[in-house]
């Protein structure tokens, strides 16, 4: 497995392109190509693309962790260009009523709609060629925060964990009840070598965090 982080769009959003690199497997995916999907694409669609092209990525759906509007903006120019499904939790469609809301309070504007076609499952897994992703219900940052634990090495946490913080709860949606108890209950139970890969600046571990971050001491 390989992936690409890409800091996409006013916030910085880490957009991750995951995808199988087994060269060896090459026969078994279709025509070759290499089957992958996207974790919450916020912008940087050109070099996106560039990259899908270049590494001939079948690309199979948009993962998004949560739905605030940084995290979905380029959900549907994915999802057309190519006919994929994004998967997101269905508590989170509350926030997706709210987008035009969210841009307004960000400070700039948006128009339209986001929908969710297929809804994810606290602990069901999803697989493609080569690649096993877990979900983990983190709700705290929003109603339905996920994390996304893929091949059981690469912990994709959105905007419930960072180094040395966690996500803010003063936004729509959020608990700082929850969030406290997601990371606590959910994550730190993971192994402390896991790799932890943010919505938003550098990766971490979960040891790291469970020794140093100082809201979870």
């Amino acid at each position: 497995m390989k992936f690409y982080t890409i800091p996409a769009g006013p916030f910085e959003v880490n957009t991750y392109i995951v995808f199988n690199d087994n060269v060896d497997n090459a026969e078994e995916t279709k025509n070759g190509r290499k089957e992958g999907f996207i974790i919450d694409p916020g912008g940087q669609e050109n070099k996106i693309e560039k990259i899908i092209k270049d590494e001939n990525i079948d690309l199979k759906f948009i993962l998004n962790t949560h739905c605030h509007i940084d995290h979905v903006i380029m959900d549907n120019y994915f999802k057309e260009k190519y006919g994929i499904d994004i998967i997101a939790a269905k508590e989170e469609e509350y926030i997706l009523k709210n987008l035009e809301e969210q841009a307004e309070y960000l400070g700039f504007e948006y128009t339209g709609d986001v929908f969710i076609d297929r809804y994810l499952k606290d602990g069901e897994i999803i697989e493609i060629e080569g690649i096993k992703i877990l979900p983990i219900f983190t709700p705290g940052h929003s109603p339905g925060s996920v994390s996304f634990l893929v091949n059981d090495k690469h912990l994709f946490s959105g905007d419930t964990l960072f180094k040395n913080t966690i996500g803010r709860t003063d936004i729509l949606g959020g608990s700082s009840e929850q969030i406290i108890s997601s990371i606590k209950n959910k994550l730190m139970v993971l192994d402390d070598a896991l790799k932890v890969y943010p919505g938003h600046g550098e990766p971490t571990t979960i040891g790291y965090e469970r020794k140093f971050n100082p809201y979870l001491i």
